[in-house]
């Protein structure tokens, strides 16, 4: 039995996906798996349950009590203070011990932000010692980043590194990156185990999270708001939008201005997964009528037309992974640029 210990030198790097993939390529080899997450800051919780884990839980089936796969939830300001506290790692060891029983690796889902803060990363190293664990950083790729402080921070984690992971990179420069990552990080001794493309079916958000983030009332077809939106388009601004320029994205969001039925109507001509209508204007009822008979949700939000946009492309940039929809391709992602076989030899679990 081993621990895989998944940290990230910043915040929404991917460190929930690549448990999910890497649990699911072990268990297609036949080996059981398990999950810990130690910490979860509570913005991240519904009802006092962390909901990567669940998702964690639920992709790879597993059968941990739901009480065994976050051990902390606690408020962001509190969570250095809970890392110096005495009785933290004597009950993550407890823990561990439990759900690592019968299993062939246990997945620890460790804590981000690593680039921001000393203390992070020195408490990594402390439950990396404790659960003498395997160690994967997740970096998502935003140049310019300090490579050096990066490779600097792997070392300290010496022999228990597997190695670093760049995620999100523009496809348009995939080979060039991976060349120079290879290359930067070869010269130090730290593997590269995967640098991997962005793409746009894992940026993607529901529109029950979109209402969420803007704190938009559902004004219609609320049983499609599990649906994803991968794209936003504004048009409110464009005098002439009709459908000719709606037709440019798929799976996209609207934002325009209540007070525009013409744009509405131009956008749910088209592939439209929801509307956002800006200012506070509730729609025209016949507005309302074709989005009821098309399935599309209409989100009324009272910031203007700019500020709901750049809500939106927060919200994208900061998606969580915990869909369904996104197993797939992130399968496809991994088994084409992720290095599996370095880490199952390095996990070993190599015959």
């Amino acid at each position: 039995m081993v621990a895989l210990y998944m940290i990230s030198w910043g915040e929404a790097a991917g460190k929930t996906a690549l448990c999910v993939g890497t649990g699911q390529y072990l268990q297609d080899k036949g080996k059981k798996v398990a999950y810990l997450k130690p910490l979860s800051v509570a913005p991240q919780s519904i009802g006092g349950i962390d909901e990567d884990s669940q998702f964690v839980k639920q992709a790879l089936e597993l059968e941990e009590p739901k009480g065994t796969l976050c051990l902390n939830l606690v408020p962001g300001q509190t969570l250095k203070a809970r890392l110096a506290e005495d009785d933290f790692y004597h009950p993550l060891r407890q823990a561990y011990n439990q759900v690592a029983q019968d299993v062939d690796v246990v997945l620890v889902e460790g804590l981000g932000g690593l680039g921001q803060d000393l203390d992070m990363a020195l408490a990594s190293q402390q439950i990396v010692e404790i659960l003498d664990a395997k160690v994967i950083l997740v970096v998502r790729y935003s140049p310019p980043l300090p490579w050096a402080m990066i490779a600097s921070t792997c070392e300290r984690f010496g022999k228990h590194l597997l190695g670093i992971v760049i995620n999100q990179v523009p496809k348009a420069g995939i080979e060039s990156a991976s060349r120079g990552m290879i290359s930067l990080f070869g010269r130090e001794g730290i593997e590269v185990l995967g640098v991997l493309p962005e793409e746009r079916k894992l940026l993607t958000v529901s529109i029950a999270e979109l209402a969420e983030h803007l704190e938009a009332a559902i004004l219609c077809c609320a049983e499609a708001s599990s649906e994803l939106v991968e794209n936003v388009m504004l048009g409110a601004l464009c005098v002439d939008s009709g459908a000719d320029y709606f037709e440019r994205k798929a799976g996209k969001v609207v934002v325009t201005r209540g007070e525009r039925p013409d744009i509405q109507l131009a956008a749910l001509a088209t592939s439209t997964k929801c509307l956002v209508l800006t200012g506070n204007v509730p729609p025209l009822p016949q507005v309302l009528y074709w989005a009821q008979d098309k399935g599309v949700p209409i989100l009324l939000a009272k910031q203007d037309t700019l500020a709901v946009e750049e809500k939106i492309e927060q919200a994208l940039v900061e998606s969580r992974f915990r869909q369904p929809k996104k197993l797939n391709p992130l399968k496809e992602i991994l088994g084409q640029y992720f290095d599996f076989a370095t880490l199952y030899h390095g996990l070993g679990l190599a015959s």
